[in-house]
């Protein structure tokens, strides 16, 4: 899902065709909303790990937590960061199995800087 926001942040895109196939309800809006027509420049370093799961549960569930860091992805026209300083934003996504399917239903952004 990550990649498809990053992949549509370099063209400047609203959206991204690949969104849909990897986010849903909340998740997806999200994400389009992140897109919004912003140009970024470089990739964030990501580094999910799995914190929880329930494969037993209807629907199955696991909960990925990221820690990404943005200090190489960068909007147009935002200030420059100081190469010695990180820009992390802590995400934590809660990932659903339907009809052999797995995708973001659930996606919370916390403050930059708070991982």
């Amino acid at each position: 899902m990550m990649g498809a926001v990053v992949e549509g942040s370099l063209e400047g895109a609203e959206d991204h065709p690949d969104l849909a196939a990897h986010a849903k309800g909340e998740a997806l809006q999200l994400t389009t909303a992140l897109l919004d027509g912003a140009t970024a420049t470089g990739e964030p370093q990501l580094r999910p790990e799995v914190t929880e799961s329930n494969l037993d549960a209807e629907p199955p569930t696991v909960v990925v937590q990221d820690c990404m860091d943005n200090t190489h992805w960068v909007l147009e026209g935002a200030d420059p960061l100081d190469p010695q300083e990180r820009n992390t934003r802590l995400f934590i996504a809660t990932v659903t199995e339907e009809d052999g399917t797995w995708k973001v239903d659930d996606l919370w952004a916390g403050e930059y800087d708070a991982c």
